[in-house]
């Protein structure tokens, strides 16, 4: 005997169907909440700034080559010395980072200056700002850091 029409209902595997659907849109917008504000911040770029100096630094202890920052306002890099003059950087570390839209850099000079070991090299004191927070990143010639200004 089969049922009528109007007794049929949804079977197990139509619910298991419609649950993975459901669980799968409620995990797509969990996700996407606050995506707006998981950009490139000061923050992050600072922190980056601050680690890409203390890999320059380590190379320079490392290859006893000679390697300056060199800035602008919308980004920086480094540079090494070939004998003559200063000369882009040749792998992805020392390669220039162009800072995103809406990030200004600044108190940098234009001209390089050179990462040393054991406090032998120039100071750097830049400002990373947003339109919402600043840091700032300091390089003694020993250490690098980022702090909120």
């Amino acid at each position: 005997m089969r049922p009528s029409s109007s007794e049929r209902g949804m079977t197990l595997v139509e619910m298991l169907v419609v649950l993975v659907i459901i669980g799968i849109a409620a995990g797509a917008v969990t996700l996407g909440f606050g995506a707006a504000d998981r950009g490139a911040s000061a923050e992050s770029e600072a922190r980056r700034l601050a680690a890409r100096i203390r890999l320059a630094a380590d190379d320079v202890m490392v290859t006893d080559r000679a390697i300056a920052f060199t800035a602008d306002a919308k980004g920086y890099g480094f540079v090494t010395w070939d004998g003559r003059r200063w000369t882009g950087g040749d792998s992805a570390l020392l390669a220039r980072h162009a800072l995103p839209s809406g990030l200004t850099l600044s108190g940098v000079t234009p001209a390089p200056v050179p990462i040393g070991v054991d406090g032998l090299g120039g100071t750097i004191d830049a400002r990373i700002a947003s339109p919402r927070d600043s840091w700032h990143v300091r390089y003694d010639g020993l250490n690098a850091s980022a702090a909120a200004s």
